[in-house]
């Protein structure tokens, strides 16, 4: 766990350090800065996170989506994770998850700009998200050796929200904070569930 908070950590520090060279005001211009000249157009991006040692995770985070208006984005993701503990008590554990998702953003404020004397684009959205993830049963329970459940899915309904900064005219970064509506005593997560990554306009 420590190891990952400290990986979250340095991606934060490097996701603004790059956002330091990035305040222009002229390359900030994106498609939404001008009024009634939106297009709507696609954009991908993702996450990755890994962890190395007696307890090894992947995580592995793709997104495709389209920004239809100058607030609102839809998107596809799809998300594979890789564990192994070699701590478990019945010996090493190993398994995968894998599965995707349909999602919907809405920009609540879309430039800080716009209210404050700040450098750069950045706003809050608001996220809902419905998951299905198939996983394993001894994920969660690592001691139980022998039982009749093998693998299930898992489906989620998450809502939350956060912050998002552009970085540059294509790329923006988000750091977002999601809860599940739909709690399974089988569902391995604890919530709430903190995510960083990262879109590319195409």
């Amino acid at each position: 766990m420590k190891l990952k908070i400290k990986t979250i950590l340095s991606f934060l520090l490097i996701l603004f350090s790059i956002n330091g060279f990035t305040q222009n005001p002229i390359i900030n211009k994106t498609k939404e800065d001008k009024k009634g000249d939106f297009k709507p157009y696609l954009f991908t991006g993702g996450s990755l996170w890994m962890g190395f040692g007696s307890y090894t995770y992947i995580d592995v985070n793709l997104v495709f989506g389209s920004q239809v208006t100058e607030r609102i984005n839809i998107g596809l993701s799809g998300k594979y994770q890789y564990l192994n503990d070699k701590r478990s008590i019945s010996g090493n554990f190993e398994t995968s998850v894998y599965g995707g998702s349909v999602f919907s953003q809405i920009a609540l404020i879309k430039d800080f700009r716009n209210i404050l004397k700040v450098k750069g684009h950045s706003g809050i959205i608001a996220h809902l998200e419905y998951e299905f993830l198939n996983t394993e049963y001894n994920y969660i329970y690592f001691n139980d050796s022998d039982s009749d459940l093998s693998r299930y899915w898992l489906h989620n309904v998450l809502v939350g929200g956060g912050y998002f900064q552009q970085m540059g005219r294509k790329a923006k970064s988000y750091i977002i904070l999601l809860w599940n509506l739909n709690p399974n005593e089988k569902n391995p997560y604890t919530y709430p569930q903190l995510r960083v990554g990262f879109s590319i306009s195409l």
